[in-house]
Formats: structure tokens, sequence, C-alpha cells
């Protein structure tokens, strides 16, 4: 993974639109994806989320907002309603 092909925690929250806690929430219920954790030196540990996580973080808000259960979004993930080549808008 070059340097440049990951997101940090604040940007994918700006994306999204939600809190830094809730990213982690989300990671934690297994709606978003893991995040790489590497040394940032001085910083500590930094996450790395793939490219693609804004747009299922988007994907994963437009669920709650159907009212969905965690159960049942991470069984859409798992069916494979969410599409990561995708821009994630429009999966449903």
């Amino acid at each position: 993974m070059s340097a440049d092909a990951y997101l940090t925690t604040p940007e994918v929250a700006e994306a999204i639109g939600v809190s830094k806690a809730t990213i982690l929430r989300w990671a934690a219920q297994d709606v978003l994806p893991r995040p790489v954790i590497v040394h940032g030196g001085r910083r500590g540990r930094v996450a790395r989320w793939p490219l693609h996580t804004p747009a299922q973080g988007r994907w994963v808000l437009t669920q709650l907002e159907a009212h969905l259960t965690w159960a049942e979004i991470r069984a859409a993930l798992e069916a494979g309603r969410f599409d990561p080549s995708v821009s994630g808008e429009g999966n449903s």
C-alpha cells in the first residue's frame, strides 16, 4: 500500500459526516473494514483505512437511517449488497 493509498480516521469521518468515535464504533460492529494500524512515530499509532471506506460508511449511514439493525447491515454486507468497486452511492 503506497503512502497515499489510504485515508486517516479524521478524513473518513469528515467524508461521511460523522465523528471519529463513530467510525471506530462502526469498525467494531464489523460494518466498516478494519484499519491497518501503523506506528506513527511521535504521533503514536495511526489508523490507515482503505479508500472505499467513506463510500461504505455512507452506505451504512443510509441503512441505519432506514432503521436496519447491525445484524441486518452485516448480513447485507456479507450478501454483497455493498460493492466497494462501485462508488457506494445507490447500493441498497
